[in-house]
């Protein structure tokens, strides 16, 4: 079974969805049929990168236009979801950056199948340890952690590697009407579309006769294109 899922790093709910899909993945008895394959989305390309990030505070009260009550909602809703996840809750601390940097290396680590090990180490920075994902040290960092070669890294970085890819998939999401994150897709017969609950998940995996044509989706909460998420 393919499973396909459209993802960026500034999302909170991204990184709840995996960690969800993950648990339901362990509950499934032939996860080992299963492939995730890990596709790019940015959700505001303008956000400044090489480490250059600011508060996600301020991004989403000024930026993205969020009420200060709406934004106090919206992570207390995100608060509960990583507490039930078992992941420490450090949104209000953490930065909002460019992620073209961050999904060039997740896919530079899909050559080696560690993709999903680089996004989650990515996703944890931001989100627990509230780090700038657009730093280059810090990307490098994580890579060599995950097991990638530091010279592989650094020369990625010094050009234009996967940039074409990334765009790649952003264009797979716009012509399959994805404008949301995170997006899974299960052999494109059943989408999941946010953090649903781990059940959400494992029934998805478990399901397989549903024709090309009736796609069942499932929507809960998520970031849409134009770097909001909901509340």
């Amino acid at each position: 079974m393919k499973v396909e899922v459209w993802t960026d790093i500034m999302c909170p709910y991204c990184y709840i969805g995996k960690i969800h899909y993950e648990q339901a993945l362990q509950q499934f008895a032939h996860a080992s049929e299963v492939e995730l394959v890990i596709k790019a989305f940015r959700l505001n390309p303008n956000l400044p990168d090489k480490g250059n990030g600011y508060s996600v505070v301020d991004y989403l009260l000024k930026t993205a236009g969020l009420s200060e009550n709406n934004l106090k909602q919206m992570f207390a809703y995100i608060e509960q979801l990583a507490e039930n996840a078992g992941v420490k809750f450090n949104l209000p601390n953490a930065i909002a950056a460019n992620t073209l940097d961050a999904h060039r290396l997740v896919k530079l680590a899909a050559k080696k199948n560690l993709d999903s090990k680089v996004l989650s180490l990515i996703s944890k920075a931001y989100f627990e340890d509230a780090q700038d994902y657009s730093d280059i040290n810090l990307l490098t960092g994580i890579g060599i952690k995950a097991g990638l070669d530091e010279a592989e890294i650094d020369q990625m970085f010094a050009g234009d590697d996967f940039k074409a890819e990334v765009e790649r998939d952003i264009q797979e999401a716009h012509q399959l009407g994805i404008d949301t994150v995170p997006t899974f897709l299960f052999e494109r017969k059943q989408a999941i579309i946010g953090a649903e609950p781990v059940q959400v998940f494992l029934d998805a995996l478990k399901t397989t006769n549903i024709t090309l044509g009736d796609m069942e989706v499932r929507k809960g909460k998520s970031c849409n294109a134009d770097g909001t998420c909901e509340i």
